[in-house]
């Protein structure tokens, strides 16, 4: 009997998911989110507040295979390079390349930048009931002289004779790093994850893919910014209108233990766990709440275990009766609204704190805009952030708002008022974007050190003023891949109250599959 109800519990699951369409994941980039926030295929606010967004969720159709065209023309331009499928399974498998070259031309003497990156990517569903993704990079880089101070300074400490020096540098989205060459890097990642969708209410993943809350450029509650973590969420569409998210994770400062009795000494863990709660009083506004709880699992010559609070799943009740930080986890409130008022425009806002008494807080206020004066694939962008000196840091700093000694949030970390401008245009196949970030930031301008430091004893600082803005020039080569070839240039000034103006500009010609985002725009 018990073998005859499973079986039926498994029919009517794979009945039911027959009716819905794809559930893998689309890409996380930039671009992509460009593309289907304000797409025509829907006039509703897309999701529930956060990214990536399946296929279904966007009604975008999985690109399928032309048998009028050629296998070598379809595998180039149109189609995934390796793509079986039957009636109720899916599959793709991909190269993944990021190769460019390029010179710093304001700076004579300085070394050839280039990026080189090899992966393969594979993603699949069956019965549109269970979908994964997996992806593996190797990579080597030299980048521009701003970018290396500041991938340096976020190294990894060792425990030497009681000090800790630094060594091994971090990229955003990289990881941790090797040296290459003469000023170069070298370090691999991966990305991957597992979704059961078993009904149109209920969804969980797992794995390390990235979550991005928010509709803008940046995130002032989580972002891709840092490096992937390992984590469990849990997706419950409660009704049409309400949604709640639940998140459990795994991270890592990156301080070695001091005794071990391992090869080479771990790195301090923490947990992360995230509530999300999702209302859409009209199909074209959401309004969410967001709670984040960061907890402390290691300290130099200590563990411990996870404080009970990290297994309970409701909203709210963790601030409430915690505050903002005690010994052991610190926790922080956001607000995150997007309001669809045309079919073309968005208007989103969100707001952030974690610590009313000392009144840290932050927010952000944006517009999208689709088909700019009435041009298809027009987008333009404008947004405005803001964030305290205090603000994702912790009395305790291993208890900041951290992962791989990188901000969990915004790429500034904290200390900042910050202007973003966007414009990006595409005509069958070509494309070409501008962008410009303009911010005034209290704290130093290479190492952007602040956030790591405790609240209690924050150094002082300087007062820095970046612009930083790029171009680029390329032709989408293959849609289903987002595999493009570009021409770009960039420009970065900055300048601060102790130091003289120092510029960087460089021009860069390369191969790009453009699936994650690279936050280099500091």
């Amino acid at each position: 009997m018990k073998k005859f109800n499973l079986l039926l519990l498994i029919s009517i699951l794979l009945i039911k998911s027959s009716i819905f369409s794809q559930e893998i994941l689309l890409p996380i980039s930039s671009n992509v989110k460009d593309q289907i926030i304000l797409s025509a295929a829907h006039s509703d606010m897309l999701g529930e507040g956060f990214f990536p967004v399946s296929y279904s969720e966007a009604q975008v159709d999985f690109p399928k295979k032309d048998t009028t065209r050629t296998w070598i023309y379809r595998k180039l331009f149109q189609e995934h390079f390796i793509q079986p499928t039957g009636k109720h399974f899916l599959l793709a498998v991909d190269p993944v390349l990021n190769l460019s070259i390029g010179k710093d031309v304001l700076n004579e003497g300085a070394n050839y930048i280039f990026q080189n990156t090899r992966g393969v990517q594979a993603q699949g569903h069956i019965q549109n009931i269970f979908s994964f993704y997996t992806a593996f990079f190797e990579n080597q880089g030299r980048y521009l002289a701003y970018q290396t101070d500041y991938f340096t300074d976020r190294g990894e400490y060792y425990p030497k004779n009681g000090v800790y020096t630094q060594t091994n540098a971090v990229i955003p989205g990289g990881g941790r790093t090797k040296p290459f060459k003469v000023n170069g890097f070298d370090y691999a990642s991966s990305v991957s994850y597992v979704r059961l969708t078993p009904n149109d209410k209920l969804t969980f993943q797992f794995g390390n893919a990235p979550r991005f809350f928010g509709y803008g450029h940046r995130s002032l509650l989580l972002s891709d910014n840092s490096f992937n973590y390992t984590h469990l969420s849990i997706d419950w569409k409660i009704t049409p209108k309400l949604s709640y998210t639940l998140m459990r994770g795994k991270q890592l400062n990156l301080i070695r233990k001091v005794h071990t009795n391992l090869i080479e000494a771990p790195y301090e863990r923490k947990g992360i766990g995230v509530h999300y709660l999702n209302y859409k009083p009209i199909p074209t506004l959401s309004i969410g709440v967001f709670e984040s709880t960061v907890y402390l699992r290691d300290e130099a010559t200590s563990s411990q275990r996870v404080n009970p609070y990290f297994y309970q799943p409701l909203i709210g009740i963790n601030t409430a009766l915690n505050g903002s930080e005690i010994s052991d986890l610190k926790n922080l409130l956001g607000v995150n609204i997007g309001w669809r008022f045309h079919p073309k425009h968005l208007v989103y806002l969100q707001t952030v704190t974690d610590d009313f008494k000392n009144k840290a807080f932050g927010f952000q206020l944006g517009y999208r805009n689709a088909n700019v004066f009435g041009v298809k694939k027009l987008h333009f962008q404008a947004e405005y952030n803001h964030a305290n000196k205090t603000l994702y840091a912790a009395n305790n700093p291993r208890l900041a708002y951290t992962h791989f000694n990188l901000p969990l949030a915004h790429t500034l970390g904290n200390g900042f008022k910050e202007v973003v401008i966007r414009l990006n245009y595409e005509w069958k196949g070509f494309f070409t974007e501008v962008a410009a970030v303009f911010y005034d930031a209290h704290q130093p301008m290479t190492n952007k050190s602040q956030l790591f430091e405790s609240k209690l004893v924050i150094s002082p600082n300087d007062f820095t003023r970046v612009l930083n803005g790029h171009f680029k020039l390329g032709y989408v080569v293959n849609p289903a891949t987002q595999l493009r070839v570009f021409l770009a240039g960039h420009y970065r000034e900055s300048s601060t109250d102790l130091s003289p103006t120092t510029a960087n500009g460089s021009l860069t010609i390369g191969m790009r599959t453009a699936i994650n985002n690279q936050y280099f725009d500091f």
